[in-house]
């Protein structure tokens, strides 16, 4: 005796995943992401925060041996506020390439050849022939979110932090409307 055979023709074997099954990885994957990217982006932060700290000192120490050198601390051309024209003084100054935006010396532009116009009193933070990483292609020291330093004489400020030397810092941000939260700021009067 032979048992019928039924077929089920509705019972089709599985071929791939289901819609919802691809929704669920795929809200998986995105979660998982955006995790990583929280952290990173936070590791990135206090790398940069760690990294403008270390060039604070260094440039510092460079103003101080500038002091030492020249009997006082650097000024910029005219006496202005402009940031980018007082970062690139601290270049000029620390570098000893070029000397055209600091007040009272001989003006000569800078040329990517630090040392040749004046001591190089920032050697150390340098490598492969005058490159760093917080030097721009215009020649100004800047800060790991790419803005320049920031610098006042204490002499010519009354509301510095240190009057009798100068304030150094970087408003730590690159979004302009963060730039006025003193919290945030890495400075010398902060070290």
């Amino acid at each position: 005796m032979k048992l019928p055979i039924s077929i089920n023709r509705n019972n089709k074997s599985r071929r791939g995943f289901t819609m919802i099954e691809l929704l669920v990885v795929i809200s998986i994957i995105a979660v998982l992401a955006g995790l990583v990217a929280a952290v990173a982006s936070g590791a990135s932060a206090a790398s940069k925060r760690k990294k403008a700290q270390g060039q604070i000192i260094a440039v510092q120490e460079a103003i101080e041996a500038y002091k030492n050198e020249y009997g006082n601390y650097p000024r910029p051309v005219g006496g202005t506020d402009d940031p980018v024209t007082v970062a690139k003084m601290l270049y000029q100054a620390v570098t000893g390439d070029g000397t055209n935006m600091i007040d009272g010396a001989e003006p000569t532009a800078s040329d990517g050849n630090p040392g040749t116009d004046g001591e190089f009193f920032l050697e150390a933070a340098f490598h492969n022939g005058g490159k760093s990483s917080f030097t721009n292609k215009d020649y100004y020291l800047m800060d790991p979110w790419r803005q320049p330093y920031n610098y006042e004489r204490g002499d010519e400020h009354s509301q510095t932090m240190n009057p009798t030397t100068f304030d150094l810092w970087t408003e730590a941000t690159n979004r302009p409307d963060q730039d006025d939260d003193e919290d945030v700021w890495i400075s010398n009067w902060n070290q």
